[in-house]
């Protein structure tokens, strides 16, 4: 699917009870607006991993929340043109910078990015952080049995390939189709990887973004309500004769896709 579609054209055509192609352009374009429509409601411009870069205030404190999230790592923290070191692993009384740690399960929440021996200078974008955010999945291991290996995805969809590495250590690279001993390539369907059947019974460690199955199934559901929607434009009620009527909830989200969004939106200034 897309790159920041948040359902497949596939699931949503299973919740319709759809099995022709007939509407298949329409309920793609219709994926891609109703994600769109669900990152504004969120106020997040991506969900799966990705390089942030954020420039902010200082605030003359020694912690900031990341605007970001869930935060996989901190690549560089700068304060007035001085790079800040990050506090050594273990370390309870180091200086350097030290996060809050996501544990792996969406949502997550806003974390804070605090430092040890240092402040963080007062004026207007005097400070400038780099980190990875986003939902992922960090070295899931699997065996390669018959030249491939699929993912588990606990939480939501496979998204997005982050790499794979061999247990024992060493990057497979990745290639776009047939691959050697030591390399990989995307299978057809997403989530599954294919490597040469000379790796069969080797450990790999694959990591991979995702999408929180709750936020797929608040865009199916989204979805499936606008393309059902042109059978009654305009309407909030119709007569079904005799004293039956049904009423249409014309709300821009309905109340269970808005409880399904509620715990990913952020709520900090952007």
């Amino acid at each position: 699917m897309p790159l920041n579609d948040l359902c497949r054209l596939a699931d949503v055509k299973l919740w319709l009870g759809r099995t022709d192609t007939n509407s298949d352009s329409l309920l793609a374009s219709l994926i891609t607006r109703a994600s769109r429509d669900i990152y504004s409601y969120l106020q997040r411009p991506q969900l799966l991993p990705r390089t942030v870069t954020e420039i902010r205030d200082g605030n003359g404190g020694t912690s900031l929340i990341l605007k970001q999230w869930p935060v996989i790592s901190v690549a560089s923290v700068v304060a007035c043109e001085k790079t800040i070191p990050p506090c050594s692993a273990g370390s309870e009384f180091g200086t350097g910078y030290v996060f809050e740690q996501w544990d792996g399960a969406p949502p997550g929440r806003p974390q804070a990015l605090s430092l040890r021996g240092y402040s963080f200078p007062t004026g207007a974008q005097s400070v400038s952080i780099a980190y990875q955010s986003g939902y992922q999945v960090a070295a899931e291991p699997q065996t390669v049995s018959g030249g491939t290996a699929t993912v588990n995805a606990p939480f939501g969809a496979w998204a997005s390939d982050i790499g794979v590495a061999y247990a024992n250590g060493g990057a497979l690279e990745n290639v776009a189709s047939a691959p050697a001993v030591g390399q990989y390539a995307l299978g057809a369907t997403p989530g599954t990887y294919d490597f040469n059947t000379g790796d069969n019974g080797a450990s790999v460690l694959i990591s991979y973004g995702f999408i929180p199955s709750d936020l797929a199934d608040a865009c199916i559901e989204l979805v499936s309500e606008r393309f059902k929607y042109s059978e009654r434009i305009g309407e909030r009620t119709h007569s079904l004769g005799g004293n039956e009527t049904v009423a249409f909830d014309t709300t821009r989200f309905t109340p269970l896709i808005e409880a399904m969004l509620q715990p990913y939106k952020n709520l900090l200034p952007v």
